[in-house]
């Protein structure tokens, strides 16, 4: 039975970079540290699922449809001393990863989140295939289905499932989340909902109609005469074309095969000096006093 454990490399790395400060010779050295611990507890919890990192490149074509996307990333001095402290830190995750045999992925054209659908998509066409998301992105929560699941490290009761998901999450399917999301908009990434539907009021929507495709379908019939203001400019207004938009954005769960000239691969090979030698240069004593006991979890896939 394939098992696989698509991990979200940024998700991760920021939620460990935002733990208790450490630094060595003047370089931060939190978020490596943190990840080094985070995937030996994933290596302790899933033993038998093989760990793909997937890391972000650049969707050039979101930033076309929608100019105003993730806008808001350098418009803070903090926002951007905390995102280059932890950039400098990536180079120290990503050589860690492959010194432990842990396989990563980088797309030049896609983000992580893409690559995460067309991966889901691809290895799941493989019956009994087990694949568990692990990212503090609710985007992914798309991606759930049965033998699929999400989780977020940063807190144990964020596990969805195709079982919980509609306690998880307020709805009956994961493409009713996704449309969801579409209606609310995603103000981390500054893409604007439609208007007049929002956090509240998506479940709401979807649970009154099923889905805003049938939504639409009913009005076209005559079944249905729109009344409220967001539910007139959903049907026939601007808020029908950001939906179209939105979806166009943040939907996962039909990614087209990446250009194979835009892989990049570091496929891991255990290197328990090279290891070693990082944790060294880094002042990971906690981790160089058990080296052989960290460093074990590693070795049996």
């Amino acid at each position: 039975m394939p098992k696989y454990l698509l991990i979200d490399g940024n998700s991760v790395g920021y939620a460990c970079h935002h733990g208790t400060k450490l630094s060595s010779g003047g370089q931060e050295t939190q978020a490596v540290f943190g990840y080094l611990k985070t995937m030996r507890e994933l290596r302790v919890t899933y033993p038998d699922h093989t760990p793909i990192v997937l890391w972000d490149g650049r969707a050039e074509w979101r930033f076309t449809l929608n100019p105003s996307y993730k806008s808001n990333r350098n418009d803070d001095p903090k926002k951007v001393a905390t995102k280059e402290a932890y950039q400098s830190q990536t180079p120290f995750i990503k050589d860690a990863l492959e010194a432990l045999g842990i396989r990563q992925m980088r797309v030049t054209t896609h983000e992580a989140d893409d690559m995460a659908g067309y991966m889901v998509g691809t290895l799941m066409q493989k019956p009994d295939t087990e694949i568990v998301l692990i990212s503090g992105d609710g985007d992914w929560i798309q991606l759930v289905r049965p033998g699929v699941t999400w989780r977020d490290m940063r807190d144990d009761a964020k596990i969805v499932t195709s079982a919980n998901l509609f306690d998880k999450t307020g709805y009956k399917t994961p493409l009713a989340y996704l449309e969801g999301k579409c209606l609310q908009g995603d103000g981390s990434d500054v893409i604007s909902g439609v208007g007049g539907i929002g956090e509240k009021g998506a479940p709401e929507f979807l649970a009154e109609f099923g889905s805003v495709r049938n939504f639409w379908k009913l009005c076209e019939e005559g079944t249905l005469v729109p009344k409220k203001k967001a539910h007139i400019s959903l049907y026939e207004g601007d808020g029908r074309k950001l939906f179209g938009r939105n979806l166009k954005l943040m939907q996962l769960i039909k990614v087209a095969k990446p250009d194979p000239a835009n892989v990049e691969v570091r496929k891991g090979e255990l290197n328990r000096e090279r290891f070693q030698q990082i944790c060294e240069e880094l002042g990971f004593a906690s981790i160089l006093k058990q080296l052989d006991v960290f460093i074990n979890r590693f070795e049996a896939k």
